[in-house]
């Protein structure tokens, strides 16, 4: 069934290579501009939990082409529990940045950003045990594909943030 998703994987694998370039060359120009380092750290965070993202994609759309469900589920696996301990690292390091503060114009995308990560994670590891448990089932290949689709959602959203695009004019 996996094989069924190939032109999905390829797609997303040359997508995420190019929006992480894109996003390394962003944060530099965006960083370059200011020098607030509160501003510079609250743009580094969030770029950092956007490339843990980009990469997670990355991983799991390329391994994916290499091999059927079981590969799927392994190298879902794998870079769900990179996505959690990242996760775990940068919510701490995003709180004393001020990505959460009330004075902060982003507060509440901030806070999504962070929940979306916190529950995102943590379902591709769920998914991921029970596809390698059930490997034949195309639903939790399904489900898993949709991660992905997730992962691009929060990932772009955040480095829509990162660039201050909404800010400049």
């Amino acid at each position: 069934m996996v094989g069924h998703y190939e032109s999905f994987f390829m797609t997303s694998a040359g997508a995420s290579a190019a929006i992480l370039g894109l996003l390394v060359v962003a944060v530099t120009v965006v960083n370059a501009d200011d020098a607030n380092p509160a501003t510079r750290e609250l743009r580094t965070v969030l770029a950092g939990s956007a490339f843990v993202a980009l990469v997670d994609i990355f991983i799991v759309s390329i391994v994916a082409l290499t091999g059927g469900s079981v590969v799927f589920g392994l190298s879902s696996l794998a870079m769900a529990i990179v996505g959690v301990l990242a996760t775990r690292g940068l919510i701490p390091r995003a709180k004393r940045a001020g990505n959460f503060s009330r004075g902060s114009r982003t507060r509440t995308l901030n806070m999504a950003f962070a929940s979306i990560s916190a529950g995102t994670y943590p379902a591709q590891l769920g998914l991921a045990v029970a596809l390698l448990a059930n490997t034949r089932s195309a639903a939790l290949q399904h489900a898993l594909v949709l991660v992905i689709v997730a992962l691009y959602c929060s990932a772009l959203g955040r480095a829509w943030v990162v660039t201050g695009i909404t800010r400049r004019g």
